[in-house]
């Protein structure tokens, strides 16, 4: 047990030196999370939030994801199925995953599978 936040933040930048990651695979996202394939999912960096809650950026990403999963064939239907709250989203956290400030992932988006070769 760490006595000091700085002695807690030292181990963790030791962990961090430490780490070994390796690059195994790369697979569809739906292969690798399972609530990707219950319906209308999307997994999103940060905290757990609603459409409304989203910024420019973020929903911008959540129209793309709509179109290239087939879920809309153009912009307006894809903000009317995001608005009426068709989709659910996930923080990638809750997933075991991480995704960038601004990005969505879909079920068939291409994942990176990176284990640390050190610590698992």
């Amino acid at each position: 047990m760490f006595t000091s936040v700085a002695q807690a933040n030292a181990a963790v930048i030791e962990q961090i030196r430490r780490a070994r990651p390796h690059w195994l695979d790369v697979q569809p996202a739906s292969s690798l999370i399972s609530e990707l394939n219950k319906g209308k999912t999307l997994l999103h960096a940060g905290p757990p939030m609603r459409w409304q809650e989203m910024t420019g950026p973020m929903k911008g990403a959540c129209v793309g994801a709509c179109l290239f999963e087939g879920w809309a064939k153009d912009e307006a239907q894809a903000l009317a199925i995001l608005e009426q709250g068709e989709v659910n989203f996930i923080p990638c956290h809750h997933v075991n995953a991480v995704g960038p400030m601004g990005g969505i992932t879909s079920a068939s988006m291409p994942m990176l599978v990176v284990e640390n070769v050190t610590d698992g």
